[in-house]
């Protein structure tokens, strides 16, 4: 099978769609080598090094369009042209006036469901194609059973061509050593986007509260690069009584992750919505207490391996990270069922069931 993908998630500096396709897309070499892959995309494609210089992997790229406008008018013709049985849509839209076979990948339907989050131009690119692609999908994968469930409240009558495929792991990077992340402080780690649904300002508004009772309670890092919808939340830190035991530190590569995860006390993911969740697996395959929250995705992802307080309550999230943090004897059983629980998802697993939809898809 020649599977043509909108490589659009695959840039320099990627974030959760780019990291789900670089996942993927080599597990799926692995496990089935006689597949081929095109990668298709309006403007540059970093692809992982494994893809990169796989003779199997070919990359198209150009014209130089906005990215919704080339998926729809460009991309079905380019995988024809590549001679594809198949196109992928990797960010949850598929060209909708093409007949070409195509499959969706559905990470979150957050553009729709919370506009507010979202810049106009990633609704301009999103909403209205999204009930084209629906019917235009020959079948359709969410990452999740929550993100199934929310496309099926909008859009039952797919429900016969709609399956789950949650994400996987990759192995960790190994440790490359060195000294240890800020200054041998113990701390507590965010780790993703900086966007309205991470919920940042009430995670930063519970460590403060608990700061301000007990002062040796470990300092917040914020890792990941700037997203859209949070203009002020850099003067929000450097405002807060405690903004020395705050710490932006950007966009992090998978090796500074990991390390960031190994020492950190705990990660914490009160996330408002989510369509997965990758950092809270990554944490829990790292052995690191996870307090996430319990919307959408995070309880079906976290399972009992971690605390999941009600992300619009800042006392619950201040107590859950209290908790995560002091309580010895849940933190060793939170690793132990996080370490457990981790195994169940990888990418081997999510390519098989992905590629079972598309061979579904061409019958």
């Amino acid at each position: 099978m020649r599977i043509a993908v909108d490589a659009r998630p695959f840039e320099e500096r990627p974030t959760g769609a780019g990291r789900v396709l670089g996942g993927l897309l080599p597990a799926w070499r692995r496990s089935f080598p006689a597949d081929d892959f095109v990668l298709l995309s309006p403007r540059r494609v970093v692809a992982p090094p494994s893809l990169a210089r796989d003779p199997a992997v070919a990359v198209r790229t150009g014209p130089s369009l906005p990215g919704t406008v080339w998926l729809q008018t460009v991309a079905a013709g380019a995988a024809r042209r590549a001679g594809a049985d198949l196109l992928l849509g990797t960010l949850s839209i598929v060209p909708t006036a093409s007949t070409f076979p195509s499959v969706a990948l559905v990470h979150d339907l957050t553009p729709l469901l919370f506009p507010e989050w979202h810049s106009w131009k990633n609704r301009l690119g999103f909403v209205p194609f999204l009930a084209g692609s629906v019917r235009r999908a020959r079948r359709i994968a969410t990452v999740s059973a929550a993100t199934r469930d929310d496309l099926l409240r909008l859009f039952p009558g797919a429900a016969s061509k709609t399956a789950v495929v949650p994400n996987g792991l990759a192995p960790p990077p190994a440790d490359p050593g060195g000294p240890p992340p800020n200054d041998g402080r113990p701390y507590v780690l965010f780790l993703g986007t900086l966007e309205p649904r991470k919920n940042l300002p009430r995670l930063v508004t519970a460590m403060e509260t608990i700061w301000d009772v007990t002062p040796d309670f470990p300092d917040l890092l914020l890792a990941g690069g700037d997203g859209w919808g949070l203009p002020r939340f850099g003067e929000r830190l450097a405002r807060s009584r405690h903004a020395a035991r705050l710490r932006r530190i950007g966009w992090t590569t998978d090796v500074e992750s990991a390390r960031l995860i190994r020492r950190a006390r705990l990660l914490a993911y009160p996330s408002l919505y989510e369509g997965f969740g990758l950092p809270p697996l990554e944490a829990m395959a790292l052995g690191t207490p996870v307090v996430g929250s319990k919307s959408s995705s995070l309880p079906e992802v976290i399972g009992d391996a971690g605390l999941l307080p009600d992300p619009e309550s800042i006392p619950e999230i201040a107590a859950a990270l209290r908790r995560a943090n002091d309580d010895e004897a849940w933190r060793e059983g939170a690793r132990a069922r996080g370490l457990e629980r981790a195994k169940a998802f990888t990418w081997e697993a999510a390519a098989a069931r992905l590629r079972d939809l598309c061979e579904d898809a061409l019958r």
